[in-house]
């Protein structure tokens, strides 16, 4: 994995016209930390789709000055995606991963959000509390070459 002594950290407004935007950020990021094509792919699904969810769901309601912010930064065999933002929290408990290949089969062509974003990462982790930002954590390991 490629070192780098700090962390890139980006800024866009809550809109989905910057998705594209960061998908090419976190592209050229996986690429320089040494993923595999297969695994920039999935990172780049993960976070494009965490993204989604925030500006089509957490910002839903009024907010004055939507935005997400992304952290990357590499440590040791990792490569770290922290996605935060300031709209209505995701209760996670109340989570039910669809079922597959019923859910596709019913006509639903949303809802599976959540389970490709935990296919592609190898961990996941949320955090929300009241008055606070939502983070959500995704994290990739690059196994030895």
């Amino acid at each position: 994995m490629a070192d780098t002594r700090s962390n890139v950290q980006i800024r866009v407004p809550g809109e989905l016209r910057f998705l594209a935007l960061i998908r090419s950020v976190i592209t050229m990021l996986a690429r320089t930390a040494g993923f595999p094509d297969t695994d920039v792919d999935k990172i780049e699904l993960a976070v494009d789709e965490a993204c989604t969810n925030v500006m089509e769901h957490a910002y839903r309601t009024a907010c004055p000055k939507p935005a997400v912010e992304l952290e990357v930064r590499w440590e040791p065999g990792r490569f770290v995606v922290d996605i935060v933002d300031q709209g209505t929290p995701f209760d996670f408990s109340n989570y039910v991963p669809p079922k597959f290949p019923d859910h596709w089969l019913s006509g639903r062509t949303r809802g599976a959000g959540l389970f490709l974003i935990r296919s592609c990462m190898d961990e996941t982790e949320y955090e929300s509390e009241p008055g606070r930002a939502n983070r959500l954590r995704l994290v990739k390991l690059l196994q030895p070459a």
